[in-house]
């Protein structure tokens, strides 16, 4: 029985399924390819499924993080949900994609430009209009874009 898992890429919010190879028995090591970390931390997505993130995808230079509303920080980089509740080390998810996207908000900050008016002037009197005056930053928020009719491995080709 092919084992898969769900993988959100945080930069592109593309949320797939994904076959997992065995490495030597139930290893975890089709994860860390996943996820292409050295460090990996571990959450409970719910009693029956696990979520496998990289602890130090959260760093200077970030342009895109995920939401998880069962996690108070934001987490980065490749997420990768499995199902599992302690008994084994790993097995396909146990909910569809869907619902498990319905639980993550893809985040990306924004630089909005804000220019000078013909309202605004300078110190020296001078009126710019439509000179840049500013940048002001937001966080722009969409769920997770599914893909779910095909399988992945590992490497990304389609199965």
């Amino acid at each position: 029985m092919k084992k898969i898992a769900y993988v959100l890429e945080s930069e592109t919010a593309l949320f797939r399924a994904v076959k997992l190879h065995r490495g030597g028995g139930d290893s975890i090591a089709p994860i860390y390819d996943l996820i292409g970390g050295r460090v990996i931390e571990m959450i409970r997505f719910d009693e029956k499924h696990w979520l496998f993130f990289d602890e130090d995808a959260l760093r200077d230079g970030l342009t895109a993080f995920t939401i998880f509303d069962g996690c108070p920080k934001p987490l980065a980089g490749n997420i990768v949900l499995i199902g599992g509740d302690g008994g084994q080390l790993y097995r396909s998810p146990l909910i569809t994609i869907a619902d498990a996207a319905a639980r993550f908000q893809c985040c990306r900050p924004v630089l909005d430009p804000v220019f000078v008016t013909t309202d605004d002037m300078t110190s020296k009197g001078l009126i710019l209009a439509g000179a840049l005056a500013s940048l002001q930053v937001r966080i722009d928020r969409r769920p997770p874009m599914l893909e779910e009719s095909r399988y992945h491995d590992n490497h990304g080709s389609i199965q």
